[in-house]
């Protein structure tokens, strides 16, 4: 009796699973740039203390009716992921773009394309032999970046910001902040465009683990990035439920954290719930 409810709650969890995916493509599938321009052209945050604010509430994807989100699948953050996305990738019209660690998600391709844009995309995980050119996938990463110098009008990175750094379950050996952003820096014409996020007291490098913003500001150097802008996705996510790191989550920062006292991280531990970081900057000495 016990087996048989089991096994019929995984065979529910499992259609779930199923449907929620169908969702997602068609989601992507469907996704108009139109549309998210409509959504996202009126201001959407509120400035603190030089952060910009998406609080849930002010969202344009909240339903203030049935008081949820309206994006209909994924976890809390992956919702903000796809709201962010459109809020910033919506209008490449002309321009030449440079995914970094492309993965399956199509979101952000198919509304570059579908806006008039060039999307191109790198990933660490295709075979090394398998070169990209403009239009077209291959093999690379943020600290190798198989282009010319001035190559792309704007370079961007999904949920894969986090993880350039990390020490533990990567593709590749850790990277050096510092050289992927120069990387970067060589590969955007004058005046071209960063756009990059990452989720906070969740996984990858500690310094996202732990939220340590200004060290994290710290990465973009004066020199060679202007107008650097962090946005806060949920950081304030009443009325909707908080989003605590999962248990299998929490296993992994003993790996990653090395540089910040017990104290802090048990406070983090404790009280945290997961948000959305985003950061967008120009490349300076255009």
């Amino acid at each position: 009796m016990c087996g048989a409810f089991f096994l019929q709650k995984c065979m529910i969890a499992g259609m779930h699973s199923k449907l929620q995916s169908i969702v997602k493509r068609w989601y992507c599938l469907t996704a108009s740039p139109g549309a998210a321009k409509r959504q996202w052209t009126t201001p959407y945050w509120l400035d603190m203390d030089g952060i910009r604010d998406i609080a849930c509430h002010r969202c344009p994807k909240f339903n203030e009716n049935r008081q949820l989100c309206g994006v209909s699948f994924g976890t809390p953050l992956r919702k903000c992921v796809i709201a962010s996305i459109e809020a910033h990738l919506h209008d490449s019209r002309h321009l030449n773009v440079l995914e970094l660690g492309f993965g399956r998600f199509t979101l952000a391709r198919n509304l570059i394309r579908r806006s008039g844009g060039t999307w191109t995309g790198i990933e660490p995980r295709l075979p090394r032999n398998q070169r990209p050119r403009i239009g077209h996938a291959g093999y690379g990463h943020a600290g190798e970046i198989p282009f010319e110098n001035a190559s792309f009008d704007r370079v961007f990175a999904i949920q894969s910001f986090e993880h350039w750094g990390q020490k533990a379950y990567t593709a590749i050996k850790p990277l050096d902040y510092a050289d992927c952003l120069r990387e970067i820096c060589r590969v955007l014409k004058p005046d071209g465009t960063l756009y990059l996020d990452a989720p906070i007291h969740f996984h990858g490098h500690e310094m996202f683990i732990m939220g340590d913003l200004p060290k994290i500001r710290a990465l973009f150097d004066p020199g060679e990035w202007t107008d650097v802008i962090m946005e806060r996705w949920r950081f304030n996510h009443q009325p909707l439920e908080a989003y605590p790191p999962s248990a299998k989550v929490l296993e992994e920062w003993p790996l990653e954290i090395t540089s910040y006292n017990d104290e802090e991280v048990e406070r983090i531990r404790r009280d945290a719930s997961v948000w959305l970081l985003t950061i967008s900057a120009t490349k300076s000495g255009g």
